[in-house]
């Protein structure tokens, strides 16, 4: 359950400390005075995306910051997220000017794929006008799954739903490579001795460039390799001045650090200088084709290069060895094709029985539900409500299974039963919604449910009826209900009101708890509207009493 949420700088909400208890919550307040933002401040720390245009875009950093109560059914997220796990959890979000945002777990800074995982997990908020569960064929399916517990049967038919996929990519790619003709294979064969003739090493057409560069100013090169000798060791030569340096400053021992430093220096000299005669001796070109034969090498390289339209060394063995793969895979095409599909066969039979056991688990709570939805409607003021889940098998494969699905529904009396979303009124859609996510209640591991304005379209007893189950839902969930309604407000355990100040030049909003005699107040409000009379708050009084 949520224990408490502050939201600092985040839209109208500048600085809001909110406690939170178990049971059930109810949040009012006017329209505009910033409900919307306390919630949309709660979807961004449970994972939502950043949106620059939400509420307002803020000039400094924006926290939002919550601590959650878990219990022992938690500890698994943690472990698999390499987390250290508390009973009191605190989750943090910041948000800097720019959008981008941090977001930790137990001040761990965690990926925000992570937070909006740990959401999942303890927190479910229905938005306003949000009938995805009454609609969407995923969020149905998923409803059902929660249901009939049949999350593990879907995790295995998922995972071998993609290795089925993989496999028939495998073998689209074969049936590409395909059986090459007589004139295919004679070509390839041709482009693979040719370039294998070539006998091309890596880093050859560096080396030979480097080596024409040489050769192509050897004249220029011994010229100046003699210079540098006579610089070096002539008689009155750098080597021969530094070996007398040395035996002067070697005569006195105070001074034999700097002698040891000449020393390394004559040393060093001397490695050059042999190196520069090494050098000397390679130019002594015996062969005088050996120039023109670089150039014919490296002509033999760039015109490969050039005719296959590549640019480096490495390109040409990397297609050597792709036309090599190509041979050898055309050899081998038709032992291959047989493998692959023979793969499939029976990826998909293990596919298949999988599906039969996700669709048996999904089957047998189908008339549960229905019957479950029914009397939930039932106790809502609706006593001639039907309820049907209708599932059909089709031929193709999905990442669901292979069903399509149909939420069917009757309110009225001699009505024929349609799906939902064609069929069913505002007021209507609230109450089986709130009948769903009853029963759903009962059947997951959520701590806390958060309805804004689920009661939309309903008043008089049938809102009544509708905060008689939020009242039932928060025995063993924490619910938190955003709500105009006074039917509602008067059955919560808690009341917050959100409340918008204007405050010189600048507005802002407050969420308060209130006490017993705010409590009737603002009740009084929700019946009557602005104009408190004595009647209205006779009636909110009596509501609170019932």
């Amino acid at each position: 359950m949520i224990k408490s949420l502050y939201i600092n700088n985040y839209a109208l909400l500048k600085d809001s400390f909110i406690n939170f208890n178990k049971g059930f919550s109810v949040i009012s307040g006017d329209t505009g005075a910033g409900k919307s933002i306390l919630l949309d401040a709660l979807c961004l720390l449970l994972g939502k995306r950043f949106e620059r245009n939400n509420a307002q875009e803020p000039s400094s950093k924006s926290v939002i910051e919550a601590v959650f109560i878990l219990n022992h059914t938690h500890k698994k997220f943690f472990l698999d997220n390499d987390l250290d796990f508390e009973e009191e959890t605190v989750v943090r979000r910041e948000i800097r000017p720019n959008g981008k945002s941090r977001t930790f777990i137990n001040d761990t800074p965690v990926l925000l794929s992570i937070l909006s995982d740990f959401g999942a997990q303890v927190v479910e908020i229905f938005a306003q006008g949000q009938f995805n569960l009454l609609t969407e064929q995923k969020s149905q399916l998923n409803f059902i799954d929660q249901f009939s517990n049949s999350q593990s049967h879907l995790l295995r038919y998922q995972q071998i739903f993609r290795e089925f996929n993989q496999l028939k990519k495998d073998l689209e790619i074969i049936q590409g490579q395909g059986n090459l003709s007589e004139s295919e294979l004679d070509f390839l064969k041709f482009q693979y001795q040719e370039i294998t003739t070539a006998n091309i090493a890596l880093g050859e057409k560096e080396e030979l460039e480097s080596n024409i560069k040489l050769l192509e100013n050897v004249e220029e090169i011994r010229k100046s390799i003699y210079e540098i000798d006579l610089l070096l060791n002539n008689e009155n030569g750098v080597l021969g001045s530094l070996v007398a340096i040395r035996k002067k400053i070697s005569a006195f021992d105070n001074l034999s650090s700097l002698s040891k430093r000449v020393e390394s220096v004559e040393i060093e000299l001397n490695d050059i200088s042999e190196e520069l005669d090494l050098v000397k001796t390679s130019l002594n070109i015996d062969d005088p084709e050996k120039l023109k034969k670089m150039y014919d090498r490296l002509d033999t390289i760039n015109n490969l290069l050039h005719k296959y339209r590549l640019n480096f060394i490495e390109q040409l063995i990397e297609l050597k060895n792709d036309i090599h793969s190509r041979f050898e895979l055309s050899q081998s095409f038709e032992i291959l094709l047989k493998e692959k599909k023979q793969e499939i066969s029976l990826k998909e039979i293990e596919l298949k029985e999988c599906l039969i056991k996700l669709n048996n688990n999904r089957s047998k709570v189908l008339s549960k539900i229905s019957n479950e939805v029914v009397n939930v409607l039932n106790r809502l003021g609706m006593p001639f409500a039907r309820f049907n889940i209708d599932i059909k098998e089709k031929e193709v494969f999905d990442i669901y299974g292979n069903t399509d699905i149909s939420f069917m529904f009757s309110a009225n009396k001699g009505r024929s039963m349609q799906e939902v979303a064609k069929i069913a009124s505002g007021g209507e859609l609230s109450r089986l919604m709130l009948a769903l996510k009853y029963i759903n209640s009962q059947n997951t591991k959520i701590n806390t449910l958060i309805f804004d304005e689920i009661d939309s379209g309903v008043s008089g007893e049938v809102a009544s009826l509708m905060a008689d189950m939020m009242n039932n839902i928060s025995l063993d969930t924490q619910l938190i209900a955003i709500s105009h309604l006074p039917q509602i407000a008067s059955r919560a355990d808690n009341h917050l009101k959100v409340q918008k100040y204007t405050l010189r030049d600048s507005t802002e909003s407050k969420v308060i708890e209130l006490d017993g005699k705010q409590r009737v107040k603002e009740i009084a409000k929700l019946l009557s509207g602005k104009n408190l009379t004595q009647s209205a708050l006779d009636n909110a009084v009596d509501l609170l009493n019932q």
